[in-house]
Order: structure tokens, then sequence, then C-alpha cells
């Protein structure tokens, strides 16, 4: 073999294995940047998870500290719009034992934060659907709430003689919420351990 074609042979050698090193060390930083990055995507996952779990558990407390109350409200206001006496606000006051209709107030700083840095994305997509259908019962519930809220209460209905409008208006509103509010809460039983399991907690905790 002559010279020239050594030198030849060398340099496409020397080029094959530059390549060969060029190639490794893109590889390895790929590699390294999506571990890194699937890293950071699995502790935000984890801590989308961490704070879900505690806001549902609050949320689920909010509403059992007022489910047996706006059992009874409703009960008391079926007795009274029933009765053949007249609906006077004093037969009102004597038997529909009214404290205000205690709304309940849902946390929802956990959704906000998760869509704003879409660490939804990062969970396992029928969790994450689970978390989702939870949130926009909430959401639903929050708009009934609010809606009757802002039409119940109005200069004409607190200055009526007859409170019987009113106690339609409540009791209607209290019946959607009885079954509102323990179909939400069937929904935090279902998805609160899942939160668990997927964090590697016990779920009977």
């Amino acid at each position: 073999m002559s010279l020239g074609r050594k030198e030849r042979s060398r340099k496409f050698v020397e080029l094959v294995f530059e390549v060969l090193l060029i190639s490794v060390g893109v590889f390895l930083g790929l590699w390294a940047n999506n571990w890194h990055e699937e890293r950071e995507h699995r502790a935000q996952a984890r801590a989308a998870l961490g704070n879900f779990l505690e806001e549902m558990q609050v949320n689920a407390q909010a509403i059992e500290q007022y489910r047996q109350y706006h059992e009874t409200l409703v009960s008391e206001l079926g007795r009274f719009l029933e009765s053949d006496q007249p609906a006077t606000n004093d037969r009102y006051k004597k038997e529909v034992h009214f404290q205000g209709l205690r709304p309940v107030i849902f946390e929802h700083t956990a959704w906000d934060l998760a869509i704003a840095t879409q660490a939804l994305s990062y969970l396992q997509p029928d969790l994450a659907f689970d978390i989702s259908k939870v949130y926009t019962r909430q959401t639903s519930f929050e708009t009934l709430e609010n809606s009757f809220l802002a039409s119940a209460y109005t200069p004409a209905t607190a200055s009526a003689e007859n409170p019987r409008g009113l106690a339609l208006a409540m009791q209607t509103y209290l019946n959607d919420v009885n079954l509102t509010e323990p179909a939400i809460l069937d929904r935090y039983k279902k998805t609160i351990p899942e939160i668990k399991r997927a964090l590697g907690r016990d779920s009977d905790r």
C-alpha cells in the first residue's frame, strides 16, 4: 500500500472516530437533558398530587361541616310550606331555624397552580381525568350557590311580609344542594385514594 493511500486511510479512520465521538456526545447530552426534564416533571407531578390531596381533604371537610344543617333546614322548610297555617314571618322564625344558607367555599389553588405550571399533563391520564371531574363538579356547584344567593337576597325579599316565596325558593335550592353535595363527596372518596396510591401512601389514612 502506498504512503498516500495509508495516509488517506488513517485520516478516514480518524474522521469516523471523531464522528462517533460527536454522535456519542450529542446522544449523552440529549439523554441527560431528557432525564433532567423527566425528573423535573415527576417532581412537579408529585407536588401537584400533594396539593390536590390536601385541598380535596379540606373541601370535603367544608361540605361535611354543613351537610346536617342543609338536610335539617330543607326538612323544616318543607313542613313550613306544607302546613295549612298562614305563612307568616312569626311562624317562619319559630319553625324554621334559619342561620344562613351556609354555602360551601371551595379551595381551588391546587388546580389553578397545576394549570399554570402544566403539572396536570405530567399525571397519569386516568388520574388527571378524575381530578378534573372533581373540580368541574365543584365549579358547577359554586355557580349554583352564587346564582341563588345573587337572586334570592334582594330588598324585595327582605321586606316581604309573607316569607312563603323565599321559603319555596330556598327549598328548591336546598333540594339541589342535598343532591350535589353527596355526589361531590363520592367523587372525593373515589379520587383521594387514587391520589394516595400515586403518592405511595396508605389509602386508608
